[in-house]
């Protein structure tokens, strides 16, 4: 073959240019030619180039998903390579139940627009509906999931990427232990009661709480729904095995009780942690720092281990922290909802604690060792309280529960504790709700109320905070004289 004339694929014949070009050699096995001799049905030279290395993509494109589908038959790979091809016919992937109850029209254009596309081209198949689809084992569907969760994952730090991978990985470990290590498209309505009973049985058992349980089912509900997607399935054929199954909660013997969840720690250890008479003795390090500023604001761990060095803000008549989402930058961060975003005013021991760390704990921060660590470091030095006969044993994450006891005695509402601790309000009334809630000056006065004294620090009497509060109230506008 004499390629002199051809320079990049294009070959001019008379007045107009050509594509010549040898198939690539790793396509030879699903392409009978060696070699490719089209006209571009043009005379200019620059045009043609560009028509050349279009052409050149697509045969690659169609190529490919060849390949894929003699190679790897019914993957995920095989299946989107064929749907890929249509995007140059300018046509969506519909499976055939929504073409047959879709206009007549439409199908007879889909149908004229493949007369000129060769009939083992597997765009025929993908035009048409019909695609197979693909198969995917309920074990490979935690890495399917994260590829494409891409723009969930990009404001997560290493950490909560993490324990967002794990969540499905569990769950689909789970699956395939109790159930089946089947095909997603194959799990039925019996494998989802299986997998339910197994979850249900653990909360009736009391060793899980049914909040643990309800997201085990969601999660593998949830990569189900990520098939269906994938595979391109209507929402109205979109079979959910497992969306019937409700886990039925663990009736509570006291309903005042925090069953299943982590027990109070006692009020006054947390005030003898706050105020170092608990580690009085003990090398400390920011661990203990660290779960002081948790007990006396009430936050959650993950919001004061990851908070970027912008966020500590001591330069202000209000000390304060700013727990927000951060998508950008070295300190990505996700936080847990909406309400979480707040600021949080440090008084007391919080204050103390931040301004020995003024840039933040970079032991901790995008990672997910603090928890283990306090836990093991108030064991090994016998801290935690015995815990009552017949109850859980203590860990730190109680001190939130313990914050929100002190602000329910020191007389806060339901909303108050709710608004300083980043709950859902809507949730809590069971609606929307408006407004940016208090701000800075009256969250400060709010956790002034539950503050533990210091050596430099004295919380007012609580007499005098809620007639400060009450003064806020009125200077914002929200009381009428």
């Amino acid at each position: 073959m004499n390629l002199s004339k051809c320079v990049a694929g294009v070959e001019p014949r008379g007045n107009v240019y050509y594509l010549r070009w040898r198939v690539p050699a790793q396509f030879r096995a699903v392409e009978t030619r060696t070699e490719i001799n089209q006209s571009l049905k043009t005379c200019d030279l620059e045009e043609a180039r560009a028509l050349a290395l279009l052409k050149k993509k697509a045969f690659q494109k169609l190529w490919k998903a060849r390949l894929l589908r003699k190679d790897r038959g019914l993957s995920v790979e095989a299946f989107e390579a064929a749907v890929s091809l249509l995007d140059d016919l300018q046509l969506p992937y519909v499976p055939i139940q929504g073409l047959l109850a879709g206009p007549l029209e439409d199908l007879v254009a889909r149908i004229e627009k493949l007369a000129a596309v060769p009939v083992d081209s597997p765009a025929i198949p993908a035009a048409l509906g019909v695609c197979d689809v693909p198969h995917i084992k309920i074990l490979d569907m935690p890495k399917v999931m994260e590829e494409r969760a891409q723009h969930k994952l990009k404001g997560k730090h290493k950490d909560q990427k993490r324990q967002w991978r794990n969540r499905y990985r569990h769950a689909a470990r789970v699956f395939a232990e109790v159930v089946s290590k089947k095909n997603v498209h194959e799990i039925t309505e019996d494998d989802a009661r299986r997998y339910y009973n197994h979850w249900q049985e653990r909360v009736n058992s009391g060793s899980i709480s049914d909040d643990q349980a309800i997201k085990r089912l969601r999660y593998l509900r949830q990569m189900i729904a990520e098939y269906h997607k994938l595979a391109g399935t209507l929402p109205s054929q979109a079979f959910n095995p497992v969306a019937g199954f409700k886990i039925e909660p663990r009736p509570k013997k006291d309903k005042s009780s925090n069953q299943g969840g982590k027990p109070a720690l006692p009020v006054g250890w947390v005030r003898d942690l706050a105020r170092g008479k608990l580690t009085d003795g003990i090398e400390v390090d920011e661990r203990v720092d660290i779960g002081i500023v948790v007990a006396e604001t009430g936050c959650r761990q993950t919001e004061i281990v990851h908070l970027p060095p912008e966020d500590i803000i001591l330069n202000h008549p209000i000390p304060h922290l700013r727990i927000r989402y951060v998508e950008e930058g070295e300190h990505v961060r996700d936080i847990k909802n909406l309400a979480s975003i707040r600021l949080v005013p440090l008084l007391g021991a919080a204050l103390e604690a931040i301004r020995r760390h003024p840039t933040g704990f970079s032991r901790y921060r995008a990672k997910g060792s603090f928890s283990g660590d306090i836990n093991k470091f108030m064991r090994d030095h016998g801290l935690f309280p015995a815990h009552p006969e017949g109850g859980k044993p203590y860990t730190f994450g109680g001190t939130r529960h313990t914050w929100e006891e002190r602000a329910r005695a020191a007389g806060m509402t339901n909303e108050e504790r709710a608004f300083l601790l980043g709950h859902s309000v809507g949730k809590l009334r069971g609606r929307p709700v408006y407004g940016d809630g208090p701000e800075l000056k009256l969250r400060a006065l709010y956790a002034e109320l539950v503050g533990f004294p210091t050596d430099t620090w004295q919380p007012r009497p609580n007499a005098e905070v809620r007639n400060l509060i009450e003064a806020e109230l009125e200077a914002l506008g929200y009381r009428v004289g």
